[in-house]
């Protein structure tokens, strides 16, 4: 009878804190390192409320909300950076369905499938979105053409068929229904997975040396490009691949130690080395392991052995570089496949440190997802292939669990997001209350607590505009709450001192000119009448 598999789900705010640790043994590892900042839009000075403002001639008042809107505002994430809270599992070391051996490389589909190169398996398995599984595409001896394409790499076949072990005495039913699996030519190690312009699916292959393309989705074997050598148009160990948006293909030619890029024809269009000093070898070429096309002028490349990300525009120039190796912040442990994140960032496989990475399109850190190594559900294991699909979620490739996860954001941090997207509208009544409500859940969230800061500010200031003194003073004094040391709250507070006593202060301004004036004319009178009685 065959087993029935099942997906393993979870959400980590369901348990209490007592369980979290128990069977997580780090609650906390979701959290990442505080990402850079930027300045957050202000107010629309061409409103007819401003434009008003300015012709009530409000000079202390213009000088205040200028301070407000241009000073004061705290910064923001310049990334949409999230905690993946909630997560869901399956596979298993295998053959069968949603088994595994060593899976690679991993995209979304068009329907939003999850394709996976499943490396020591020899095959591509395609997973629907819930995780169920949907098919394999292996190399099929009906196969049209199938003599003519084989013979490409026909020295390749031969040698993979010297390594294959002698086949076990299986029964006829047995070898029907592996007849394609054991065909000589097959998907041989498959690491990188692409589709070009066509819509069709590229595989690279470690074990034949080539890059098969199959038409997607029923997985017809229709094209081989290349075969093992040095010369260009050749691989050795072709590792990850990627196809621009305009149709050219990058290729991490590893054991060669360069990348190449085909035109959309096919046609060899460039090679480029990058190359790092050590004591023993000198100044010597990397072999890279993942390539990812960020734009059709921009193609980012991973070097595991310095730790490195690299970006290279299509000639070959270097245009920046990210990461040393180790484990803190700025460093990477042998990186591998890479992705488009959130805002035009891109997530990284930090193999080694078994963690995803999150850098800007520039090469500056922006967060670390410290999953934490280990083999419970949520957990990664040298994690590699890597894809944002639908509503935020990430999809990962746990190869040292030979699983695939998907992780997705907490439902503060989606209630977060929610806020932001109402302060960039100019909707602050809105967003307090979801501000509030991520606060409720996580109160030490330091973004929900730089934008609950704004908030007072903002609040204070349309206070103050209205001659609300009181209860500008009320938003004010609560920022001190969350920033004891914001330098803006006591001058702001000192303008409200003197706008909410301004008739006071007037009053006593006008009696001691008064009083030095009745002086004056006291001090005229009795001279003047001195004068008239006593003579000068």
């Amino acid at each position: 009878m065959k087993e029935t598999k099942k997906n393993f789900s979870c959400n980590l705010e369901n348990f209490s804190e007592e369980k979290r640790c128990s069977f997580y043994a780090s609650p906390g590892r979701f959290r990442g390192n505080q990402s850079s900042y930027e300045s957050f839009p202000t107010k629309n000075w061409e409103s007819e409320a401003y434009s008003s403002y300015f012709r009530k001639g409000n000079n202390s008042k213009l000088f205040f909300l200028l301070l407000g809107m241009f000073l004061v505002f705290p910064a923001f994430l310049k990334a949409d950076s999230f905690e993946y809270a909630n997560f869901t599992s399956t596979g298993y070391e295998g053959k069968g369905e949603q088994e595994f051996m060593m899976p690679e490389d991993l995209i979304i589909g068009p329907e939003g499938e999850i394709i996976v190169a499943d490396h020591k398996n020899n095959r591509v398995q395609i997973l629907n979105s819930d995780l169920s599984f949907k098919k394999f595409i292996r190399i099929a001896s009906t196969t049209p053409n199938l003599a003519s394409l084989a013979a490409k790499i026909q020295p390749e076949i031969d040698k993979s068929k010297k390594k294959t072990d002698e086949p076990e005495k299986k029964s006829q039913k047995k070898k029907e229904e592996e007849d394609d699996v054991n065909y000589p030519l097959k998907v041989d190690k498959p690491v990188g997975l692409a589709f070009d312009k066509e819509g069709n699916l590229l595989v690279s292959s470690l074990g034949l040396h080539c890059i098969f393309v199959f038409k997607y989705p029923s997985g017809q074997l229709i094209d081989i490009i290349g075969k093992k050598g040095r010369k260009q148009g050749t691989f050795d160990g072709p590792m990850d691949i990627d196809v621009s948006p305009e149709g050219y293909l990058a290729v991490a030619d590893s054991n060669n130690r360069r990348v190449q890029i085909f035109t959309p024809e096919g046609k060899f269009f460039k090679e480029f080395y990058y190359k790092e000093e050590s004591k023993k070898l000198g100044l010597h070429a990397l072999a890279p392991r993942g390539v990812f096309w960020f734009s059709s002028e921009q193609l980012v490349v991973s070097f595991p052995t310095f730790g490195q990300i690299t970006a290279w525009d299509k000639t070959g120039k270097l245009l920046w570089r990210y990461g040393t190796p180790g484990t803190n912040k700025g460093e990477l442990g042998e990186p591998s496949f890479i992705t488009r994140g959130k805002e035009g960032n891109l997530l990284i496989s930090d193999s080694k440190n078994h963690r995803i990475v999150e850098i800007t399109s520039g090469g500056i850190f922006v967060k670390n997802y410290p999953f934490g190594r280990g083999a419970s559900p949520g957990r990664l294991l040298w994690p590699r292939g890597l894809s944002m699909a639908a509503e935020e979620t990430l999809v990962v490739c746990d190869q040292g669990n030979n699983r695939i996860q998907v992780f997705r954001p907490s439902k503060a941090s989606r209630i977060l997001k929610e806020a932001r997207s109402l302060t960039e509208k100019d909707q602050w009544d809105e967003a307090m209350v979801k501000i509030e409500q991520v606060l409720n859940l996580q109160p030490d969230n330091s973004e929900a607590r730089l934008l609950l800061i704004s908030s007072l500010h903002y609040f204070g200031d349309r206070a103050f505009q209205n001659n609300e003194f009181e209860k500008s003073e009320v938003f004010y004094r609560r920022i001190l709450l969350y920033n004891p040391n914001d330098p803006d709250v006591s001058r702001k507070l000192d303008l409200i001192f003197w706008a909410a006593n301004k008739g006071l202060i007037m009053r006593a301004v006008f009696g001691i000119i008064a009083v030095i004036a009745s002086l004056l004319l006291y001090w005229v009178v009795k001279a003047s009448l001195s004068r008239l009685i006593f003579g000068s």
